[in-house]
C-alpha cells in the first residue's frame, strides 16, 4: 500500500508541469482572443440586439421612453407602398451595379493580364476611381449633369434625348441610370482585381492546350478562362450585394432620393424614419429586414467558401 501511495504521488508530480503547462496556455489563448471578443460584443453584438428590441416597440429619437407594440411596426411597412417601392428601388439599383461592376471588372482584368508596354501605369490609372472621395464624384457627376451648364446634360440637350435646359437627374428614370453607372465606374477596381489575381492564377497548359487544339480565343475564353473564374465570380457577386446594397452616401449626395422618390433605396429609407420622422423604431424594422436578406447573402457565402476551401 505505500509503495503504491508513493507511486501514485510521483506519477502525479511529474504530470503537474504538463497539466500546468497546458492550463497557461489555454489562458493565454482566451486573454489574447479577450479583446476581440469584448470589441465584437461591444460594437456588433451589442447593436444588432438592440436594435432588434427597438424594432418591437415605438421609440422616438427625440423621446427617452418607449412602449413595446411588437409587431405593429412590420404590418405598417409591409403595408406602406413606398416601402415596396423604395425595396424595387433597391433590387434594381444593386442588380445592375453588381452586373456592371463584374462585367467592366472582368474586361479590364482581361486587358491588364496581357503583356504590354505601360502596363503598371495603365494599372495605376485603372484604380484611380477607388480612391477618389464619394463627396468629389458626387460634386462632379451633378456639375457635369447640371441641366444649365452641365457638360453630359449639354449633350444629351443637342441630340435631343433630353429638353432644354434638362437633367437626366431631374428625369424619374435618368437620374437612377445615372448612379448606376456612376456607381460602375467608381467600384468597378475592385472586381477588376480580384478578377486579375484569379487570371495570374489559371495553369497555361491549360490555354497551351487549347491551342494545340485549334480553339480559337472566344472558345478559349468560354471553355477554360469562365469555367476557372467561376468561384471567384460567386465570391464577388456576394460581397458586392451586400456592399452595394448597403451604400448610401453616393445616392443621397447626388439626388437626395429623388426625383419623387425613384432612387430613394431601403437605407435611405431607414435615414429618412430615423432623422426626418424621427421613428427609431419603424426605421429599426426597415434594417432589420434589410440585414435578414443580406444575412442569407452572408450565409450563402460562408457555405460556398467553405466548398472551395474542400
Amino acid at each position: 500500500m505505500v509503495n503504491g501511495a508513493e507511486s501514485h504521488l510521483e506519477s502525479t508530480r511529474r504530470n503537474t508541469p504538463f497539466i500546468n503547462f497546458h492550463s497557461r496556455r489555454k489562458l493565454l489563448g482566451i486573454l489574447f482572443i479577450l479583446p476581440t471578443i469584448l470589441f465584437l460584443a461591444i460594437f456588433v453584438l451589442y447593436p444588432v440586439i438592440s436594435n432588434i428590441v427597438l424594432s418591437f416597440t415605438d421609440a422616438k429619437l427625440m423621446k427617452s421612453e418607449f412602449n413595446f407594440v411588437w409587431f405593429d411596426n412590420y404590418v405598417k411597412l409591409f403595408s406602406n407602398k413606398m416601402f415596396l417601392k423604395y425595396s424595387w428601388n433597391t433590387l434594381v439599383w444593386t442588380f445592375f451595379s453588381v452586373v456592371g461592376q463584374l462585367v467592366l471588372g472582368l474586361c479590364l482584368a482581361l486587358l491588364i493580364n496581357r503583356e504590354m508596354r505601360g502596363g503598371s501605369l495603365l494599372r495605376s490609372f485603372l484604380l484611380i476611381p477607388y480612391v477618389v472621395p464619394a463627396v468629389a464624384i458626387a460634386l462632379i457627376t451633378k456639375w457635369i449633369f447640371n441641366g444649365d451648364y452641365g457638360i453630359a446634360s449639354n449633350w444629351l440637350q443637342n441630340l435631343g434625348l433630353i429638353d432644354y435646359k434638362q437633367s437626366p437627374l431631374a428625369l424619374y428614370g435618368g437620374a437612377m441610370a445615372v448612379l448606376i453607372i456612376v456607381n460602375v465606374w467608381r467600384s468597378y477596381p475592385f472586381p477588376m482585381l480580384i478578377y486579375w489575381a484569379a487570371l495570374r492564377g489559371i495553369n497555361k497548359e491549360l490555354y497551351e492546350a487549347a491551342n494545340v487544339d485549334g480553339a480559337n480565343r472566344f472558345q478559349t475564353f468560354r471553355y477554360i478562362t469562365l469555367p476557372q473564374l467561376k468561384n471567384t465570380t460567386i465570391v464577388l457577386v456576394i460581397l458586392r450585394i451586400v456592399w452595394t446594397a448597403t451604400y448610401f452616401d453616393l445616392i443621397w449626395m447626388v439626388t437626395g432620393g429623388g426625383p419623387a422618390g425613384s432612387t430613394t433605396h431601403l437605407p435611405i429609407m431607414i435615414y429618412q424614419a430615423s432623422f426626418g420622422t424621427f421613428r427609431i423604431g419603424y426605421a429599426s424594422a426597415i434594417s432589420i429586414l434589410l440585414g435578414i436578406v443580406l444575412f442569407i447573402c452572408i450565409i450563402f457565402y460562408v457555405r460556398k467558401s467553405g466548398d472551395f476551401a474542400d
